[in-house]
């Protein structure tokens, strides 16, 4: 694993979106994932600026959505969905080749999952998949003590994630499952971005980096892959 310490948010944003960029300039045609959620948000603007701007071509580039709260659609606040046409899709002047956006609102939700797994297999495996990464170690919602070897999937959520809820939806939703990417997927793409900052990272962090590799953190499979980068900033890197 490839450890950058970047000074502040701001920082650890920009050199996410150039890393990217460069993955994109190496291999001009694939298929690439972005999480949602806060920490992503300075990353993935950088990354629609410089799209914007000229220095990112994604005419041949494929995007899948990381997960997704089952039972909300991409107009509800706080989806994934609607993170990712908010802030990734609609800025965009130049559209990506392909999308494919997680319906968590799916009447058939098994049929959503299979439709993750038909797109992964189809255009993949990720080139790059860019992950934030929870209090409990958590990559999408691979939560604690996941399978290694899943792909898209449909889980309960834990306990620490249902606590965080309330920062993005108040008490509208209540949200049980998710739907996300497996493990098996992440772990196929040719580069792996970990993105985190703030102080409350910082042991999650020293587990995911030094800890013992282990489905109760997993994150700690990062460990394992050949091309894996952590990007951070000082505060999230005190333990580190």
């Amino acid at each position: 694993m490839k450890i950058i310490i970047c000074k502040d948010y701001e920082e650890m944003s920009r050199k996410a979106a150039e890393l990217v960029g460069k993955c994109i300039e190496n291999t001009p045609e694939g298929l690439i994932s972005f999480p949602g959620g806060d920490t992503p948000l300075g990353m993935v603007h950088k990354f629609t600026e410089m799209v914007n701007e000229g220095q990112i071509d994604i005419s041949r580039i494929k995007y899948v959505s990381l997960d997704e709260w089952v039972g909300l659609s991409h107009e509800d606040g706080g989806s994934c969905g609607l993170f990712n046409q908010e802030n990734l899709l609609k800025p965009l002047k130049k559209p990506f080749e392909k999308v494919h956006l997680i319906h968590g609102d799916a009447e058939e939700i098994e049929a959503e999952r299979e439709a993750l797994n038909d797109y992964i297999l189809k255009y993949g495996p990720l080139m790059v998949s860019v992950l934030g990464i929870g209090m409990n170690g958590h990559l999408g919602f691979n939560e604690a003590g996941v399978d290694f070897g899943v792909e898209a999937h449909i889980i309960p959520l834990d306990e620490v994630t249902r606590s965080v809820m309330p920062k993005y939806f108040g008490e509208k939703f209540h949200p049980t499952h998710g739907i996300t990417q497996g493990l098996k997927q992440i772990m196929e793409a040719k580069t792996v971005i970990l993105i985190a900052n703030g102080a409350h990272k910082a042991d999650i962090l020293s587990q995911t980096v030094h800890g013992p590799v282990t489905r109760e953190v997993p994150a700690s499979i990062l460990q394992t892959h050949p091309d894996c980068y952590l990007i951070t900033d000082q505060a999230a890197a005190v333990k580190l």
